[in-house]
């Protein structure tokens, strides 16, 4: 087992608060995995920090002049400190088992 800690910054954006935040959290194992060797089993949040947080609002009009409606999407960038805890697989010795079917067992695909 080998533990390691990283500092992932991460991005998320949405129609709202919620799915913003939702959407950088969700980019947490996928950032972890590129980062770390092996097989990554628990991975721990030590620290968010929020860097930047934006609102964009803009109004919107049915035809560019009928029914005006007040849109928002919002944008999060986030930076997580996690502590990974993996298992690297080459260096686990794994026992070989060699299997003889018999030519019958081995058409009808038995063991």
């Amino acid at each position: 087992m080998k533990r390691t800690r990283h500092t992932l910054r991460l991005t998320g954006s949405g129609p709202s608060r919620d799915k913003a935040f939702a959407t950088a959290i969700g980019q947490v194992q996928g950032a972890v995995d590129k980062k770390t060797d092996g097989v990554c089993f628990r991975v721990e949040p030590l620290d968010l920090e929020v860097v930047d947080a934006v609102e964009h609002r803009w109004t919107e009009r049915f035809l560019g002049l009928l029914f005006p409606r007040t849109r928002q999407r919002f944008e999060l960038t986030l930076r997580v400190e996690v502590q990974v805890t993996s298992l690297d697989l080459a260096s686990v010795d794994f026992a070989v088992r060699e299997e003889r079917l018999s030519p019958v067992q081995h058409a009808l695909h038995m063991r």
